[in-house]
């Protein structure tokens, strides 16, 4: 009984956490805002769930096809989230699908970056094969970019465990895990990225 009391205690306060800390109202200024669409918006549970934890509250809105089309996005959003900006974009369709000049893109988004208060704008890229050029030009133009693809890898393809890993072992003993099988990025992948948007954005 006790054990289950404890257990639910912790749960508790493991979602109160932010709101303990103060670290921003989930409705209109949320410590993190994340717009983001593809592997990234399948990885919003385990995303979520590592900013919660170090005590930060977030809110998401699902990012368009194009990023010709976040500009219109951003000015859009009814929050004004106090830490930081994270986006993400499946691509190639991201580029492919945007007919303007990639320069004139980047800055567009750049702009419309400036009505927020947060010093942390954060471009996730890497979660898929295609170099997004949009990306490119946005590094070019002072934003952070996180790419965790060093710590990816191929379809199925074993990859050395890191400290928080559930490894499985292979033939030899020697733990692994699988980032990507065919349905997109593992658990294991999922946490990857997470940890690395956590790092960037405090």
């Amino acid at each position: 009984m006790a054990v289950s009391l404890f257990v639910a205690l912790a749960a508790v306060v493991y979602w109160w956490w932010p709101g303990i800390e103060g670290s921003g109202d989930l409705d209109h200024e949320p410590a993190v805002l994340l717009i983001g669409n593809g592997d990234l918006k399948d990885a919003q549970t385990v995303v979520s769930r590592r900013l919660i934890e170090e005590g930060l509250t977030v809110a998401w809105v699902d990012a368009p096809e194009s990023w010709c089309d976040v500009p219109g996005v951003l000015e859009s959003a009814d929050v004004q989230p106090k830490l930081g900006i994270v986006i993400s974009l499946d691509s190639p369709v991201s580029f492919e699908s945007c007919e303007m000049d990639t320069d004139e893109v980047a800055q567009n988004i750049v702009d419309a970056l400036q009505r927020f208060d947060p010093d942390h704008s954060v471009v996730v890229t890497g979660l898929s094969v295609a170099v997004d050029p949009v990306v490119v030009a946005l590094q070019k133009l002072d934003v952070r970019v996180v790419d965790p693809s060093s710590m990816l890898a191929d379809i199925d393809e074993h990859v050395d465990c890191l400290w928080w890993d559930d490894c499985l072992p292979d033939e030899n003993g020697v733990g692994y895990v699988i980032v990507r099988d065919s349905e997109g990025l593992t658990l294991a992948g999922q946490q990857r990225v997470a940890r690395m948007i956590v790092a960037n954005v405090q």
